[in-house]
């Protein structure tokens, strides 16, 4: 394997030392009385040592990975499925048991290790990766992992346009052709132009490589990449896979065993339970072993526990609502600076997130490199927001709408907060929550005008994490957001011939032009938690705010 001296140096990206300290102050936030179950959970009640229920707030909408976006997707997408490379876990400070990722301990040194592929070479100036590939690695349905797998994911991205067609823009893969079937067990990638993005997006759980043989037997002529039967089916090469998907009531996984690296619980079953309290009971009764996104009074409940753990992650999504300029006057960047002042952060932080939440600086989260706390103008000033709204002609206010997606638990509460504040400078903020599907849906369309979302960039390289979401053409750019000022800037800061850490320096100027611009509302950082029985270990936080369920197991 060949290193590059483009690639991210140990300690190239500095991450606050105050984020985590203050995720973990939140046991000191206004804990309420012990949760009622609390004299149940004393007894305590053992689960199946090779098994394990997960309480989820909803079941996926799809499994195709090029087309659905959301948390419920997550841990579905990236443990059914497996990838080429992947970040290097390493312990996780402060969480014994817990493992965290490279990049998120500050340690940037080879931060991809191999996965389905053995290794690579680089050559022709940082333009040619040629991967060798694991042999031996079954699909679910029995087939050999072979290079026809990867091409065909390939292939796939691009003809979907779908959430990974970013990353062949990224990585500079233009075209199908520039992935080579060299034998059966190697690829070939050109690249227009060399750059560290190819290991770091083949990285991200998105880039699933699938079971092209299993797949293609369930295409058909008006479906040719199976997009049908991959919404509901799995052609995985994960470590786990899918037993029974019920939409609304539950999924089940079961262990693969012939997996190189296999999970260590051979089932784990998903049960929805939409509300967070019946989430926290069943967990709190031993019924459930383990419960994902709960609202943060519930985990204050956790944490106040002495048959429960809240395991506590830094994370790296921004709380935020994109603001879609087709829809006036959130055309207008004044209009969108004002509902940025009018917004109520430390409020919301206060009274939503409860302590579970740091304030986020504009569209780079603290794990990227680049991110400046100063870079953001917005603190809540209703006076600005007011003064703003009568430069841009709306002085007696407007009205608009909010969607949320009803997985999402703090949709809700976080809209109630932004819609009281908006009225205080006169504008009426409706607020609609939509299911899941539907969401992903008008996200995808952009047939709403403000999303309440948790998402971020899943690396630390901030060409990926400011060109995914404000990039006039990415296929994520869900706000809409087109600047011919910003799309320059990233084209200029992204130059292959620039150091990693000029590119850094030149991206800074990018995320102030988008700060300035203020497409989005940028809230809130949660950090990612899972809610569990004392006796699971193992949890862990992979980019994409999934856990690698394969890690997880019971304590002696």
């Amino acid at each position: 394997m060949t290193d590059e001296s483009d690639s991210p140096p140990a300690g190239a990206l500095r991450r606050p030392a105050t984020r985590r300290s203050f995720l973990k102050s939140a046991a000191a936030v206004g804990i309420g009385t012990p949760f009622a179950g609390a004299a149940i959970a004393a007894c305590d009640t053992a689960a199946p040592s090779k098994q394990l229920l997960v309480a989820a707030a909803a079941t996926p909408p799809s499994l195709d990975w090029e087309l659905v976006f959301g948390k419920e997707v997550y841990d579905h997408i990236f443990n059914l499925n497996d990838r080429l490379t992947r970040w290097k876990q390493i312990p996780a400070p402060g969480e014994p048991g817990g493992f965290d990722l490279a990049w998120q301990a500050e340690n940037f040194d080879e931060i991809t290790e191999p996965r389905m592929a053995e290794g690579w070479e680089v050559t022709n100036g940082g333009r040619t990766y040629t991967f060798s590939l694991r042999r031996g690695w079954p699909s679910h349905a029995g087939n050999e992992f072979t290079a026809a797998d990867v091409k065909w994911a390939f292939d796939r991205s691009f003809a979907l346009h779908g959430i990974t067609s970013f990353y062949n823009t990224l990585s500079t893969i233009e075209r199908p052709e520039d992935v080579k079937v060299l034998d059966k067990h190697t690829v070939r990638i050109e690249l227009a132009e060399p750059g560290p993005d190819l290991l770091l997006t083949l990285s991200t759980f998105w880039r699933v490589i699938a079971d092209s043989k299993l797949a293609k037997r369930h295409a058909t002529s008006s479906d040719p990449w199976a997009t049908r039967w991959l919404k509901n089916h799995d052609a995985g090469f994960g470590p786990f896979k899918l037993a029974d998907l019920s939409p609304g009531r539950h999924v089940v996984w079961v262990a693969h065993k012939e997996h190189p690296f296999p999970p260590k619980l051979d089932q784990i079953t998903f049960r929805q339970v939409p509300e967070s309290s019946s989430r926290l009971a069943i967990l709190m009764t031993g019924e459930a072993q383990a419960a994902e996104y709960l609202l943060p009074t519930d985990m204050q409940r956790v944490e106040n526990s002495n048959y429960l753990r809240l395991w506590n992650f830094q994370g790296y999504v921004i709380a935020s609502c994109p603001m879609n300029p087709k829809y006036p006057p959130l055309d207008d960047a004044r209009v969108r600076q004002a509902l940025s002042y009018a917004t109520p952060y430390p409020q919301i932080l206060e009274k939503v997130y409860r302590g579970f939440a740091g304030p986020a600086h504009g569209p780079l989260s603290d794990h990227a490199a680049g991110f400046d706390p100063n870079l953001s103008p917005y603190t809540y000033d209703p006076e600005r927001a007011r003064e703003l709204l009568r430069q841009a002609g709306h002085g007696n206010g407007f009205k608009t709408t909010l969607a949320y997606s009803t997985a999402e638990p703090l949709g809700e509460p976080v809209g109630t907060q932004l819609r009281s504040a908006f009225a205080d400078i006169g504008v009426t903020l409706e607020l609609e929550a939509l299911p899941p599907p539907t969401f992903t849906q008008a996200l995808f369309t952009g047939k709403r005008p403000m999303f309440f979302q948790t998402f971020g960039a899943d690396t630390p390289d901030p060409a990926y994490a400011l060109g995914v979401f404000y990039q006039s053409k990415s296929s994520n750019n869900w706000g809409g957001y087109k600047s011919a000022k910003t799309d320059a800037c990233l084209a200029e800061a992204g130059r292959p011939q620039l150091t990693w850490n000029q590119r850094v320096e030149e991206h800074k100027r990018c995320a102030q032009i988008i700060a300035n611009d203020a497409p989005w509302l940028w809230i809130a950082q949660p950090g990612f938690q899972v809610s569990t029985r004392r006796n699971v270990t193992g949890i862990n936080w992979y980019a994409g705010e999934a856990v690698d369920w394969s890690k997880v197991g019971y304590t002696s």
